[in-house]
């Protein structure tokens, strides 16, 4: 499926939740959503509001956007998010796409967010020093803990950092096509083809 690529700008809004969204989380209509959650990828750093992926996608579909990705969130963040949202409601979204941080990464304080766990980034050197493998298992136990809590199609998003095994799924790769403002995330042509390939795989 073909998009329109928006102009290259790139804006904060964050409604009163903290999540990048146009609207308040209590505004959304539970009957005709979609729910994207991840880290900055989803949040969309260095990219305008519209040209986010999950904003592409939900338009297409003609619903409204429940975006919780929190940059610098690592799995557990994703797996709060997702458990807290279904404390919310019991509603299903008409998809849900979950961007995969790395799974090495953990969810740390954060400038402007007073709700996050006080652990630290996930390069501390003395943080569970060769935990690797003991990381991977965990990120396999959200995975499949996430799967079974939604009956609807879910899209897993992946990103050059990741690496996985065995993990059976609708996986697409969310690819630097392009950089974003601040030259380091993808940029508006990355995220109108993850959009795309987001469509293709609701489609099959």
């Amino acid at each position: 499926m073909k998009l329109v690529e928006a102009g290259n700008r790139a804006s904060t809004e964050y409604n009163s939740s903290g999540f990048r969204m146009t609207k308040e989380l209590d505004d959304i209509d539970l009957d005709n959503y979609c729910l994207f959650l991840g880290s900055s990828h989803t949040e969309g750093v260095g990219v305008e509001i519209e040209q986010r992926y999950s904003t592409l996608v939900s338009a297409v579909l003609k619903c409204d956007e429940v975006n919780l990705g929190i940059g610098g969130g690592g799995i557990d963040a994703v797996e709060h998010n997702l458990l807290s949202w279904f404390m919310h409601t019991e509603k299903q979204p008409k998809c849900l796409v979950i961007e995969w941080p790395a799974y090495q990464r953990y969810m740390r304080n954060m400038y402007g967010q007073e709700n996050l766990c006080p652990a630290g980034a996930w390069s501390d050197p003395e943080f569970l020093v060769h935990a690797d493998q003991a990381l991977y298992v965990k990120a396999e136990l959200a995975y499949h803990n996430l799967h079974r809590l939604s009956p609807v199609k879910i899209i897993d998003v992946m990103h050059s950092k990741i690496v996985l095994q065995n993990w059976q799924s609708l996986m697409i790769w969310h690819h630097n096509k392009d950089y974003g403002t601040d030259n380091s995330h993808p940029g508006p042509k990355s995220h109108l083809e993850t959009a795309e390939n987001i469509l293709d795989a609701l489609n099959r």
